[in-house]
């Protein structure tokens, strides 16, 4: 069983901000050489949830990730909570289209498994991949 402490709450955090940096690298990675896409990181959010006071564990800024089609803001990819139930973090998807909702269905310490769901659909999500990435921005 796994001891809830400072420290613990600590790593969580770090294993959160490295998934959504990875997260990002391959939205990044997925979206490179489109001419007409531009991605930018220049925004943040502030995390500091419930345990992280509790424990005293300090505020983090998290990034904020934005797609630019045509110079146009096509899509945002803001993170909302790390303890959300049911998920192992939570970012939400902001479009023209609706919001959609990405959780890492995984458990601590396993790989992310990350899916997605529709604005249409909150009950059935489906793996996020580079199908829905360009999907979605065709759409805007």
């Amino acid at each position: 069983m796994t001891t809830i402490d400072k420290t613990h709450i600590e790593r969580r955090v770090e294993d959160w901000k490295k998934r959504l940096a990875d997260l990002y690298a391959s939205v990044d990675a997925e979206l490179s050489g489109l001419s007409d896409i531009r991605i930018e990181k220049n925004r943040s959010t502030l995390m500091h949830e419930e345990l992280m006071q509790k424990y005293g564990v300090s505020s983090e800024r998290l990034p904020i990730l934005d797609i630019y089609k045509r110079n146009k803001l096509a899509a945002t990819f803001k993170p909302v909570g790390l303890w959300v139930i049911g998920a192992n973090g939570r970012v939400d998807i902001l479009t023209s289209q609706g919001s959609y909702i990405l959780v890492d269905k995984a458990e601590y310490g396993d790989n992310p498994q990350w899916f997605v769901y529709s604005p249409k659909n909150r009950r059935t999500g489906k793996p996020f991949d580079s199908a829905f990435i360009r999907e979605t921005l065709r759409a805007v």
